[in-house]
């Protein structure tokens, strides 16, 4: 073999090993998109008319799984709305007996209110109505007490604890450390371990 043929063939097979890679590259872009395509029902449809034996014995047990699955599915799905919406409406139905518990122990209150109201002023005297008013609060003190609500009721020369006390002035007292309780205004009531209103006090500085 002379140079020149030596040097067309070694020339003309890269070329060749080229072509016949690019090929296959599109054959393999092709063969992926074809794979990575889902087959719609008409297609699934058609390959079931044309299979026989075996392959489109698997084809039809594989749709019919499908079908089965789908319905299992939303089957579930269901399932999962209607819960959340008897779980929903469980917590509304607790919530209304909850407050009414609480709506039922203050009506006592107002009829003590009304009483006293509905009292003639001109006969009634005023320890009357001190004692009907006493009355009223310590209905109402009761059934805040039923439901967990407690009075916040510091004494002077109490330690002052931000979270329980709200300071509304500091001021000097004779025989209370610094940063304790001179005078209470107004009590305070939590719940548990939640504050619903702290009570003011004032504090030493």
């Amino acid at each position: 073999m002379n140079e020149e043929t030596h040097t067309e063939a070694c020339g003309n097979e890269p070329e060749e090993l080229t072509r016949e890679s690019e090929v296959s590259a599109d054959a393999e872009v092709v063969d992926s998109d074809q794979q990575s395509a889902p087959l719609s029902d008409e297609a699934i449809a058609a390959l079931v008319e044309t299979a026989e034996g075996e392959l489109g014995h698997a084809i039809r047990q594989l749709l019919e799984e499908r079908s089965i699955a789908r319905e299992d599915r939303l089957r579930a799905l269901a399932e999962v709305s209607n819960n959340q919406r008897r779980a929903a409406e469980n917590e509304r139905r607790v919530e209304q007996a909850s407050r009414a518990r609480v709506y039922r122990g203050v009506l006592p209150v107002l009829d003590q209110m009304e009483m006293a109201l509905d009292q003639d002023l001109d006969t009634v005297s005023p320890q009357q109505l001190a004692e009907g008013v006493r009355i009223a609060r310590d209905e109402l003190a009761k059934t805040l007490a039923e439901q967990g609500v407690e009075p916040i009721e510091p004494k002077v020369g109490d330690a002052f604890d931000p979270i329980r006390h709200e300071a509304m002035m500091r001021q000097e007292a004779e025989g209370v450390e610094s940063n304790h309780i001179v005078m209470v205004m107004q009590s305070g009531y939590v719940m548990g371990e939640q504050v619903l209103r702290p009570a003011k006090v004032a504090v030493s500085p």
